[in-house]
């Protein structure tokens, strides 16, 4: 036991070692919100219902936030990154609630910045077509965000329970619509992440990580995807 103990930590010495000698900045990054996501879900996830099920049937996520959560009652729903409609049309269909109001934000355009290797800027694109939903609850904002979002969130008045759909993938974009809304946000919203994890916990994750640090604030994760990919938050401070 002693010397598995002694082989182990030997190990991290060299991985460290490795990582400072040869590791490029991606890689720290990385490595530092990989060993802290760890910590915080192991806290903030461990009453939330976990999930099983493929990226095609998020709508199940979004079903059991609905009827769990916000019990079917009216919402303002902000969708930051719309792209062909698809989660927003599933919000739409499953709050059927009258008095709830549907706005999503886009510019159509695809990805404002790389985002990694396999998705250059421009990915996603739609060439500016802004998808259609025949509900007139529903109002889209077209528009880089940091040209539309600041803008909207100073005339807005919430009516309703916030739910705030953070689809925007980027760390910059994801961290500056937070920033954005903070003035909105309060106890009791909920905010969905639709690529929680994604590039090693680099973009969403640490965008609601660094905002809740910096306006002091937390949160609990109410339901996700069993590996956290996918997931629904609920802002308790």
């Amino acid at each position: 036991m002693a010397q598995a103990k002694k082989n182990d930590a030997s190990q991290l010495v060299k991985y460290a070692i490795d990582l400072l000698v040869h590791g490029t900045a991606q890689d720290w990054k990385s490595h530092y919100r990989l060993r802290e996501f760890q910590d915080v879900m192991a806290e903030k996830a461990k009453d939330a219902i976990l999930l099983d099920f493929e990226y095609k049937d998020r709508r199940k996520l979004y079903r059991c936030v609905n009827q769990r959560f916000v019990g079917n009652r009216p919402v303002d729903y902000l969708e930051f990154g719309v792209a062909g409609g698809e989660s927003f049309r599933a919000w739409l269909e499953l709050n059927a609630n009258a008095d709830s109001r549907f706005f999503g934000f886009d510019s159509f355009q695809g990805l404002p910045e790389d985002w990694g290797a396999d998705n250059p800027k421009g990915t996603f694109s739609r060439q500016g077509r802004v998808p259609e939903f025949g509900d007139g609850r529903a109002r889209i904002v077209d528009g880089l965000f940091q040209e539309t979002v600041d803008a909207f969130s100073r005339s807005f008045t919430p009516r309703n329970a916030l739910v705030l759909h953070m689809d925007a993938d980027l760390y910059s974009s994801t961290l500056y619509c937070l920033m954005q809304m903070q003035r909105h946000i309060a106890p009791g919203t909920i905010i969905l992440f639709d690529e929680f994890t994604a590039r090693d916990c680099t973009d969403e994750y640490a965008a609601l990580q660094d905002f809740c640090q910096a306006c002091c604030r937390d949160y609990a994760v109410l339901a996700a995807r069993r590996d956290y990919v996918k997931l629904a938050v609920e802002i308790t401070r």
